[in-house]
């Protein structure tokens, strides 16, 4: 136990002679501190400050707005009326005929015929002879004028004369019919019959039968 206290002892004298010699060193001096106004250090500090939140912070987005100019009609078109005249034509009677005319007063086509030219009948048959016919002419048929009647040839028919079925104008069509005999004689016959009016005959229909 009392070694231990006399090597205690030994090792804390030879610390503090240790120290005894070392030279002593000079005070640190504290370093010199400029002092600002207080104005402008808090300005300098809020600065500082901006920045770095500016710096900290990510970039934000401004977009562009571009607008495009409309360019508006000052004025509204009115709208520019129309006049249409129309001018009446004067209608000059012309002396030429009608389309289909043969130019004359009184003409006539025939369309069809019944019984054909050559049929054959019996000994005293009777039968209707029909003719259908155009006027081809200028004029109109007067129906208190114009007639048909027996012209020449055999006389096959009942009756004679006969009134035409109205007035019949240019262009127009009538049927003419008459009621006929066939001889009891066996032979060829011809009958030939006209369109009438006043004093003008035109127009023939012929029908030729055969009696057997």
């Amino acid at each position: 136990m009392i070694k231990r206290n006399h090597r205690a002892l030994a090792i804390f004298l030879v610390i503090a002679l240790t120290f005894a010699c070392a030279p002593l060193s000079a005070p640190s001096v504290p370093p010199t501190v400029e002092l600002l106004p207080l104005d402008t250090a808090i300005a300098m500090t809020a600065g500082a400050a901006a920045s770095q939140t500016a710096v900290l912070q990510s970039p934000t987005f401004t977009p562009t707005i571009v607008l495009t100019a409309t360019r508006l009609p000052t004025e509204t078109p009115s709208p520019t009326p129309t006049f249409i005249f129309v001018l009446s034509t004067p209608t000059v009677p012309s002396a030429t005929p009608a389309p289909g005319s043969s130019g004359l007063e009184y003409d006539c086509r025939i369309i069809s015929q019944s019984p054909v030219n050559g049929s054959g009948f019996g000994p005293a048959a009777e039968f209707d002879a029909f003719w259908q016919v155009m006027n081809m002419g200028t004029a109109t048929w007067d129906g208190n004028s114009a007639d048909y009647r027996y012209d020449s040839g055999d006389k096959i028919h009942k009756t004679g004369i006969y009134d035409v079925n109205g007035s019949i104008p240019p262009g127009g069509i009538v049927d003419i019919v008459v009621r006929m005999k066939a001889p009891k004689d066996a032979g060829t016959y011809t009958t030939k019959w006209k369109i009438k009016i006043g004093k003008t005959e035109f127009c023939t229909m012929p029908l030729t039968i055969i009696v057997n």
